[in-house]
């Protein structure tokens, strides 16, 4: 297994791993599994990281790399700060939110396998 596929599938277990940590947590199941949902995106940021820097260095452009490495700062920095964001009813539409921030990084680090598996095959 290459570091491009290990990162993609980096990505792919701990998103799914975190829509479900994140889905138990939401319904009341588990507000215990907070920390572990936590690390769980911060291993999803750092595989859809590291598939922006092996998209860089396999010549995808630095466009969607750049968006990459934006948008894992955005889930860090959006799920640490979710919990004082709007709090009482309206937080509803914070977690929803969350939810499709993590869902979007899963698919930037699809995007970012795809296009960088191509970029090495024409290269």
């Amino acid at each position: 297994m290459n570091a491009l596929t290990a990162a993609a599938w980096t990505v792919r277990i701990a998103g799914l791993a975190a829509v479900v940590l994140g889905i138990v947590t939401w319904i009341g199941g588990g507000k215990g599994l907070v920390p572990l949902h936590m690390l769980v995106g911060v291993i999803l940021v750092a595989g859809l990281w590291v598939l922006a820097a092996l998209g860089l260095r396999a010549g995808t452009g630095p466009v969607l790399p750049a968006v990459a490495f934006a948008w894992g700062l955005l889930v860090v920095l959006f799920g640490l700060n979710q919990a004082t964001i709007l709090p009482g009813d309206t937080h509803l539409v914070v977690e929803v939110a969350h939810l499709l921030v993590g869902i979007v990084a899963i698919g930037i680090g699809e995007a970012f396998g795809i296009r960088t598996g191509r970029a090495r095959a024409t290269a």
